[in-house]
Formats: C-alpha cells, structure tokens, sequence
C-alpha cells in the first residue's frame, strides 16, 4: 500500500469512497468540494495495486490540523492513513490533530487505538445528531 497525494484524476475514485460517510444533510463525497481539497493538496489516498482504497482529507486549523473525512474500504489502511497525519503534524511542528465523527460511524474504538486522548460525546450537534470530537496532542 502506498499514499500519495490524490490528483484530479482521482476524483471519481475519492468521491466514490466518501460515498460511505454521506448523510441525509451532508455529501462528502460532493465533486465540487473534494476538487477542492485536491487542489489545496489536503487530499491524501491510499492506492494498492492500481486501486485507491483509501482516503484522507487533513485540512491545516489555527495551529492544528483537522482529518475532515476517514475512509477506507481495507482493514488497517485507516490506521496507515492517521499515522501518515502524525508524522505531517510532526514534520510541520503542529502539537494537535483531531476530528469529528458521528456517533454513528462507531470510531471511538478506532480512535481509541490511535491513542486519541482527548474524546467528547456531543449531543444533537450540527445537523441534530449525536457526534464524538476526538483530539491527539502530538
């Protein structure tokens, strides 16, 4: 398995995979924002023999860097992927990584795992649903 930074012409392939995290209010995999992500060279992929099997969205806060959207279709390429977003915190001196997750993806364990200190359940947040924000000093 390798990362790179996904290309334009990875964007059918990145929406495809964000499939999974839309919801009724929101669409992540919508073409338009992830072409922007790609441009801005936030959007990282996994690909293993041609295929793109994961993906990563690490977009740069006030003094951290927030992973906008985990997703991946192989077992421990998550893992890979945010142990990818560490090491950019680390390279660019930045002391925090974290996220949001709805409740209902069920990633508190992954993150737990991952060593992510910092966990809050919110309820009825955002769009009226329950969701987790998870941080790790690095």
């Amino acid at each position: 398995m390798e990362i790179q930074l996904a290309q334009v012409k990875h964007l059918r392939d990145v929406c495809k995979l964000l499939e999974a995290l839309n919801t009724g209010k929101r669409t992540f995999s919508d073409k338009k924002q992830n072409l922007f992500f790609i441009t801005k060279q936030w959007c990282y992929i996994v690909v293993e023999s041609g295929n793109v099997v994961g993906v990563m969205v690490l977009e740069p806060t006030e003094g951290s860097y927030k992973i906008y959207t985990l997703v991946s279709k192989q077992k421990g390429t998550g893992k890979l992927l945010v142990n990818w977003a560490i090491d950019i915190c680390r390279k660019n001196n930045i002391p925090k990584l974290w996220c949001w997750s709805l409740a209902r993806y069920r990633a508190e364990g992954f993150y737990k795992k991952m060593r992510f200190a910092e966990t809050f359940l919110l309820h009825k947040q955002g769009d009226g649903v329950d969701c987790y924000f998870f941080g790790k000093l690095i």
